[in-house]
């Protein structure tokens, strides 16, 4: 660190979620976030070639878009059904001696590995308290998403290696398959591996063994027609945008007409870019 100082504990943010939860995320400090970045940029091309042709979460010229037209072509090749995982918390889990022994594999520099070591441990603010993680990468940090995807790039070997169809896009994860009986199959195996060989835990309530036509991935699913596959937005998803645009357009919320104007258009342009997967 810069003067021999520590990092910083992040700040701890609660964005809600659709769904009613919240996501956390652990905002850094300026010259903490800097930082990240200056090691992200010297690990990405380490560990980018690395990674799994199927990830595309946080990768250089890579697409939620992309993920989804991966899914799309698994559907097309006639993997009717999707094994649907969800990982509870999964940012806040990670193993710290697992993730730092996959990053050793590839990385020998001492004082990088220290470091790194060190913004795992840098504590989360609170309410005025800090807390010393076990476990974890808080989301909002740049280093954040690189260390999830080395985290999850041994589920991705496994896969592979067992000839499975699948998308991931950091945490969400779909592996395609033809029956429903064989992603009965491919759940059970998957969740072994990711609760005992990665120390995750697996949320049963939210995965499921589904088809793709219902089962929502990155706010998509499937529409088969009788002019070939397409993309829809899922109906979440469209709830999602509904009440967004209800909030934007209350009456006592006291803007400019010009105000109200900017942040409808800006909601819907990101609403329309979906549309045009249709």
């Amino acid at each position: 660190m810069l003067g021999g100082e520590s990092p910083q504990p992040v700040l701890r943010v609660e964005i809600p979620k659709p769904d009613g939860g919240v996501r956390k995320l652990g905002i850094p400090t300026v010259i903490d976030r800097m930082i990240q970045q200056a090691i992200n940029q010297v690990l990405q091309p380490i560990f980018d070639p690395m990674f799994s042709d199927n990830s595309f979460g946080f990768r250089p010229k890579r697409s939620a878009h992309q993920a989804i037209m991966r899914a799309k072509s698994y559907y097309e090749q006639g993997y009717k059904y999707v094994v649907d995982l969800d990982m509870k918390a999964y940012f806040d889990t990670v193993n710290h001696d697992k993730l730092m022994y996959y990053i050793e594999k590839k990385v020998q520099d001492k004082r990088i590995l220290r470091l790194i070591r060190q913004y795992l441990k840098s504590g989360i603010l609170i309410d005025g308290l800090v807390k010393i993680p076990d476990e974890g990468t808080p989301q909002g940090g740049n280093l954040s998403p690189l260390l999830s995807n080395i985290y999850l790039n041994e589920f991705d070997k496994l896969l592979t290696a067992r000839g499975h169809k699948f998308v991931r896009y950091a945490d969400d994860l779909n592996i395609y398959v033809k029956s429903r009986g064989s992603g009965y199959r491919v759940m059970g195996s998957s969740i072994n591996f990711l609760e005992d060989e990665l120390k995750l835990t697996v949320n049963r309530e939210k995965s499921a063994v589904g088809s793709p036509v219902k089962r929502k991935f990155l706010g998509f699913c499937i529409l088969p027609t009788k002019d070939g596959v397409k993309i829809r937005p899922h109906q979440k998803a469209k709830s999602t945008v509904k009440q967004k645009l209800k909030k934007i357009t209350k009456r006592n919320r006291g803007r400019s007409i010009e105000v109200l104007f900017k942040q409808i258009k800006q909601l819907m342009n990101g609403w329309m870019d979906k549309l045009l997967w249709r």
